[in-house]
């Protein structure tokens, strides 16, 4: 493919030129041709899709009058009146009882669907008395109640236990003369006490072709309805076209595809459908095609020639467009090949620039200081670091010089005879030696224990032994994992604020043990409490110090929330709780660095 290569332009403008020649404007050329083929099709979608809202207005009114005749049926077999009036007939006059019932039907009629829809009803009770919407209501009359009873759909109700039903019908008995020929949907219901004893009879009898008459007056384009049982029977159409129309091979199609739209070229025509399920019915809309045929072709034509007009704009503008993106991306590419070369001053001038290309000049810009700041910030970090590291080590010989001179005082004393400064500092030892190890935050609880033993030895000589420390450790927690130096200032916190005005009887106990999968440390006293005086000094013992904060601030920064530190005031003294997460070490060979053999 070498012979490519020298045939493609070597300019990037040329190149973006010859691109949009060939990868948009060739594929959209033959993209619209094709479109134009296609145009007829989507017109023929828009009708489909304005005949299918249609159709789903003519559903959702089908389905409304349904339930609000279903209501209107609940209504009348709710009301007392009407149910005394129908079970004891005899108990009424004959004029008020047939008025009444009369004026209900007639409001229930009135109120469905505004009165605008071809509807009657039918009452019947179970002593042969008929009541109806009728006009003529006395000849209505002359029609037996066991006449209308024999009907199949009444019949039905002896035949199942249903209570309610719908039908399709050719009117009879008093319907004849108010639809001489048109096709009924009825409502039939028995209308029925609590203790399901039926008292009558209902029926609501709608003229479906007046009412999608009615509804689909409305619509600016005139068309075809049909609708057909599940079984392809036709059950209504509005129009005498039932054979023309081919409807026998359009309803099979639907079956699979309710929501689709067919075409036939037979008859030229556009179908549409939607199926009511309660019904089980297709209702199908029939619109043809022949107004379309003419404003079709013109369409063409007038696309084809603004087409052939806009591909030719459209190829000067893309050169026009490729030589002004072009010139800004060659000055940028200079710029990048001085940045490249560590010329961190490069600068492009935004004024000569417009548009997308000044945003991209400014923000090369940006990126040109953006990394001039970085560097001085890792410069000036890098300084800070150092410093910090020399602070460090300049702190860490502070400790260690400490260290040594109580190794120096320990085997001064030691050689004097005075074993109680001696024991001092070792125990002082023990917690420089701790403090000095910055390699670990957690520490095993047996290694923890010592410290503190170490730390209570140092005070007890201060306070002359007026206090004595517990402690209850169970053998399982020994190796439990806990923060280094944690429980040191909690004793010192039970000390200093507890203990310290106490001359004798001064216990703390010092308990750990596992709970609910935690590690639970306890540091109780019985000192001086919160609210009582301090003896001999009248103030209130305070629990707060830079111990604790500094123990509850290592606790958030090791645990992340998953540990709790609790001080409870008691009746004499204070109880403070410590649970962290419970991590248990297996033991390992440390060798302990005693304040004996430290050396410098």
């Amino acid at each position: 493919m070498a012979w490519m290569q020298h045939l493609w332009p070597g300019s990037l403008k040329n190149r973006l030129f010859v691109s949009v020649l060939l990868f948009v404007l060739v594929p959209f050329s033959l993209f619209q041709i094709r479109n134009i083929d296609k145009l007829e099709f989507k017109m023929q979608s828009g009708i489909a899709e304005q005949n299918a809202a249609q159709l789903e207005f003519l559903k959702d009114s089908f389905e409304s009058l349904k339930l609000e005749v279903f209501a209107a049926m609940l209504q009348l077999e709710r009301q007392p009146e009407l149910r005394s009036r129908l079970m004891a007939p005899e108990h009424f006059p004959v004029e008020e009882r047939e008025l009444f019932l009369r004026n209900k039907l007639l409001t229930t009629k009135h109120a469905l669907m505004n009165g605008t829809v071809p509807l009657h009803i039918t009452m019947m009770d179970m002593h042969g008395h008929i009541y109806t919407t009728m006009t003529e209501n006395l000849e209505q009359q002359t029609i037996a109640a066991d006449d209308i009873l024999g009907e199949p759909e009444f019949l039905r109700f002896n035949q199942s236990d249903e209570p309610y039903f719908w039908s399709i019908h050719d009117p009879k008995d008093l319907l004849v003369k108010e639809f001489p020929h048109a096709r009924l949907y009825s409502f039939y219901a028995k209308l029925e006490n609590i203790d399901k004893t039926a008292f009558g009879y209902l029926r609501f009898s709608l003229d479906i072709s007046a009412w999608l008459s009615s509804i689909t007056n409305g619509f600016q384009v005139k068309q075809s309805y049909y609708i057909m049982d599940g079984d392809g029977n036709p059950v209504l159409q509005t129009d005498e076209s039932w054979g023309e129309a081919g409807m026998d091979s359009i309803l099979p199609r639907f079956r699979e595809n309710p929501e689709a739209f067919f075409t036939d070229s037979r008859n030229h025509s556009l179908y549409n459908s939607v199926y009511l399920p309660h019904s089980g019915w297709y209702l199908i809309n029939r619109f043809p095609l022949e107004a379309l045929s003419g404003s079709i072709r013109d369409m063409k034509r007038q696309l084809a020639a603004s087409f052939s007009v806009t591909v030719c704009l459209f190829a000067g503008i893309t050169f026009a467009i490729a030589s002004a993106i072009s010139r800004p991306l060659r000055s940028l590419e200079l710029r990048m090949r001085e940045l490249v070369e560590r010329n961190l001053n490069v600068h492009l001038p935004e004024e000569r620039y417009k548009g997308e290309s000044r945003m991209l000049a400014r923000a090369f810009n940006r990126m040109t200081d953006d990394i001039r700041g970085l560097i001085t910030r890792l410069k000036a970090e890098e300084r800070q670091k150092e410093a910090i590291r020399f602070q460090m080590l300049m702190s860490q010989m502070n400790p260690h010089f400490l260290l040594n001179t109580l190794n120096t005082i320990k085997w001064n004393a030691r050689n004097h005879g005075d074993a109680g400064t001696s024991e001092i500092c070792q125990s002082l030892g023990r917690l420089l030696e701790c403090s000095l190890n910055t390699d670990v935050d957690l520490v095993h609880l047996r290694e923890e224990i010592e410290l503190v033993e170490a730390y209570v030895h140092i005070q007890s000589f201060r306070y002359d032994h007026t206090f004595e420390v517990r402690y209850e450790v169970g053998e399982d927690v020994h190796y439990a994992l806990v923060p280094k130096l944690s429980l040191q200032p909690l004793v010192e916190n039970s000390i200093y604020h507890g203990l310290v005005h106490m001359n004798r009887g001064g216990t703390i106990s010092i308990r750990a043990f596992r709970l609910e999968g935690m590690l639970r440390l306890e540091i109780e006293d019985n000192g001086q409490g919160t609210d009582s005086g301090a003896s001999g000094s009248g103030l209130a013992r305070k629990r707060k110090g830079i111990g604790l904060g500094n123990l509850r601030e290592r606790l958030q920064l090791l645990y992340k929330g998953d540990a709790r530190l609790r001080l409870q005031p008691l009746e004499q003294g204070m109880l403070v709780q410590l649970d962290i997460p419970l991590l248990v070490s297996s033991p390992y060979g440390k060798e302990h660095q005693h304040v004996e053999n430290s050396s410098g």
